[in-house]
């Protein structure tokens, strides 16, 4: 639970006090679309697939609480991404994230706010990429409707 109440801290912080490259729409849309996301997945990865769970297997409280996680994540992510770099650096870019997130899911796996039932981590790589991906995709499709309905608003 340590380790899940620093990474709470240290999320938040950062992405509170960075300076910011997007839209507070553009936040919100993303974190709205990342907690959806997570609470789809895990209702039919965890809950019915019995795949991996937070804690201990079964529902608990304290298992909304890597949800949590996923809104600063995701804002950090969408802020720094490389948007007019080139095609490589754009995938380099999703290739480090990747690494990042396969690399705290082994740290969450040690500290035990997360377990494997019959989840492999590298379905994690698998999946990270188009996660990735959906959430790219969601701020631009946010992106695309802001110009649609404001043409001024950049």
């Amino acid at each position: 639970m340590a380790f899940l109440t620093i990474s709470l801290i240290v999320f938040y912080i950062v992405a509170i006090f960075m300076p910011k490259h997007i839209s507070k729409l553009q936040i919100w849309s993303a974190s709205l679309f990342s907690l959806v996301t997570e609470c789809l997945s895990d209702m039919i990865l965890d809950m019915k697939l019995d795949l991996f769970g937070y804690f201990a297997p079964g529902y608990q409280w304290a298992g909304f609480l890597p949800i949590l996680l996923y809104p600063p994540v995701n804002t950090i992510f969408l802020n720094y991404y490389p948007y007019q770099a080139s095609k490589w650096a754009r995938l380099l870019y999703m290739a480090g994230w990747t690494a990042f997130c396969l690399l705290y899911e082994v740290a969450a796996l040690k500290s035990k706010f997360f377990y494997y039932h019959h989840w492999k981590l590298w379905y994690s790589g698998l999946c990270y990429p188009v996660l990735l991906f959906m959430v790219l995709w969601n701020f631009k499709f946010t992106d695309w409707l802001q110009r649609r309905d404001r043409p001024n608003f950049h």
